[in-house]
């Protein structure tokens, strides 16, 4: 959509403002660019150094990110062939995702397709700032690090997958969920999705997707290197080493 990104994102910064000034919460998904078109040329680091302060939950691919932050980076990545995912720890996660705080979003999820969905939030303040849909235990939500794996599923189609876990995700802040409720619905709503071939059939009620999640449902094991994480098997999450810790690059 080119007048999100033309003129280094003012209009799409503009209308972000507007609807914060009503109070309300905003959330921001990205695209894949085309490297070869005009938004694949386009400056996005300044783009999202414009954007990123009034958004409040941003959740961009691994690989959609990783161009617009490190194009050099995710070069080298896919030269590298196979799962972009796989060539990345825990640390490379965390800075990324911190950057993503600096430049003033307040939650960033960031999906990694099979792996699962990596979580990192800013500190309280920003977190209150974040309008009618705030978490409503801002403790609880600041500094978090966080990564829930996939569910077990017999895979059908995977398109919209990465919408349904936003939409999992959201659904679950709307709720006033915790982080680790709200991350485990988010990947297990994706979950749902590639058991059918289309975007949306596969997607039950809220009720059927945590009765699924309380029935223990299981979980695909980590591939991710994740040194200095912990797994909490009753959260069901892999708890970073810089869970509860505010660690912000600029």
């Amino acid at each position: 959509m080119k007048r999100m990104y033309a003129d280094g994102g003012t209009e799409l910064a503009g209308m972000l403002h507007e609807v914060k000034r009503m109070g309300l919460t905003t959330s921001l998904d990205m695209a894949m660019p085309d490297p070869a078109s005009e938004a694949g040329r386009a400056d996005w680091i300044a783009i999202l150094e414009q954007v990123l302060p009034r958004v409040d939950v941003f959740m961009p691919s691994m690989e959609e990110i990783l161009y617009m932050l490190d194009r050099p980076f995710y070069e080298r990545l896919v030269s590298a062939k196979g799962d972009i995912a796989e060539h990345l720890d825990g640390e490379d996660l965390r800075a990324l995702a911190d950057r993503m705080i600096g430049m003033g979003a307040a939650i960033v999820a960031v999906k990694l397709g099979e792996h699962g969905l990596y979580l990192r939030t800013a500190g309280e303040c920003r977190l209150r700032s974040m309008g009618s849909c705030a978490p409503e235990n801002v403790g609880a939500w600041a500094g978090r690090e966080l990564l829930a794996t996939c569910y077990q599923v017999e895979v059908a189609g995977t398109t919209g997958a990465g919408d349904c876990t936003i939409a999992g995700f959201l659904a679950g802040l709307l709720k006033g969920l915790s982080p680790e409720s709200v991350m485990r619905a988010a990947v297990a709503v994706g979950a749902c999705n590639v058991e059918r071939q289309d975007a949306v059939s596969g997607i039950p009620s809220w009720e059927a997707v945590q009765r699924r999640i309380e029935a223990g449902w299981p979980k695909r094991a980590n591939r991710l290197r994740l040194d200095g994480w912990r797994l909490d098997p009753d959260a069901e999450l892999w708890i970073g080493p810089n869970d509860g810790k505010i660690t912000v690059t600029v």
